[in-house]
């Protein structure tokens, strides 16, 4: 047998098994971007829930909550108006039809509901727990919590507003960083500490 033949004989495994590893790793780093897809979907999913209720808690309330049990307690016993807006346009005399016309704006309470059957129906949300309504999804661990803030921000008018911030601290991509200079690869989360927004990274 030739050297030459020998030699390729030789290198066919060895072909092979290069093969076989270069496949699984692009293979497991599809699974784990895959993963990072699920995972975070859930979050932005749990962050907008959370982000509902502290808009309600702010309305009923006039402040945010930066505590998951008085969250929670307003979510289980809390009750919400629900609203309806009217708009009558009132129309000027011909004299002063110049001014154009003027629109009144009155709100009538149609009804009051549970916070916790209007944002969480059982049809939309089976499975809503609410004790872990604080927890990060996908850990499935009570000390792995949303980090939660909520204070007033004193503006150069010297007024004084509400703002809220909650943070997911424990992200499943590892490349997220707090301190990343792009906004939307840092940590997931919704509104700040510095300003008046409830907007979410992952809509910026």
């Amino acid at each position: 047998m030739k050297k030459t033949q020998l030699f390729t004989i030789m290198m066919v495994p060895v072909i092979a098994a290069l093969a076989y590893f270069l496949y699984a790793g692009i293979k497991s780093k599809v699974d784990e971007d895959r993963e990072i897809k699920t995972r975070e979907a859930a979050v932005i999913e749990r962050l907008k829930e959370i982000r509902e209720a502290q808009k309600w808690f702010l309305l009923v309330n006039g402040r945010y909550t930066g505590s998951w049990d008085t969250l929670r307690s307003f979510i289980a016993e809390g009750v919400i108006p629900i609203v309806e807006k009217k708009e009558t346009i009132i129309q000027r005399p011909p004299d002063k039809a110049y001014l154009g016309d003027s629109v009144r704006i009155s709100y009538d309470t149609l009804r009051r509901e549970k916070v916790l059957d209007y944002l969480f129906p059982k049809s939309k949300y089976p499975n809503f727990n609410l004790e872990k309504f604080s927890w990060v999804p996908g850990y499935d661990d009570p000390n792995k919590q949303f980090k939660m803030y909520a204070g007033k921000l004193t503006q150069k008018s010297g007024a004084k507003v509400d703002v809220i911030e909650v943070v997911d601290p424990y992200p499943f991509d590892k490349t997220r960083k707090e301190n990343h200079p792009n906004r939307k690869r840092r940590f997931l989360r919704f509104g700040a500490q510095d300003e008046v927004s409830t907007t979410g990274n992952w809509e910026d």
